[in-house]
């Protein structure tokens, strides 16, 4: 009967630490960053609406901020979600190879979208777009595979 018991609470115990295991958030930056080089870099690129570069701006915004930021506009999405509190955030509470670099160059492409998503011209907005991908791009390059 102990061994019953034995197995009944071990089981009980994996399926807690699985459990916890599966709510804790992840921190992924460099996904955070490889969605928001996609976003700046193809899809603000793509067609010829202003609206819909400034879309992917915003959603660059976003996913350098995190949701807890002063220019995180939930109601346009996270593409970024998932992946940990926000690229800015992440890289500012770590302390591993690169951070620091990749946090300069986060913030980089946070200056330049939070000029660019106030652009009223298509053809502004989309080689800005470019600037904010490469910028995104040396803080990716940055961190370790």
């Amino acid at each position: 009967m102990s061994r019953v018991v034995a197995g009944v609470v071990a089981a009980a115990l994996a399926m807690l630490f699985i459990g916890q295991a599966l709510a804790a958030p992840t921190v992924d930056t460099r996904k955070a960053l490889e969605t928001v080089i996609f976003h700046a870099g193809e899809l603000a690129q793509r067609g010829t609406a202003l609206s819909g570069a400034l879309l992917h701006i915003q959603h660059v915004i976003n996913c350098l901020e995190g949701p807890n930021g002063k220019d995180f506009v939930q109601a346009v999405g996270y593409p970024c979600q998932g992946t940990g509190n926000g690229i800015i955030p992440d890289l500012e509470a770590s302390s591993g190879a690169g951070a620091a670099k990749a946090l300069q160059y986060s913030r980089i492409a946070l200056t330049l979208s939070l000029q660019a998503v106030k652009f009223t011209d298509v053809n502004a907005a989309q080689p800005w777009a470019k600037v904010i991908a490469g910028q995104a791009t040396i803080a990716l390059n940055a961190l370790p595979r």
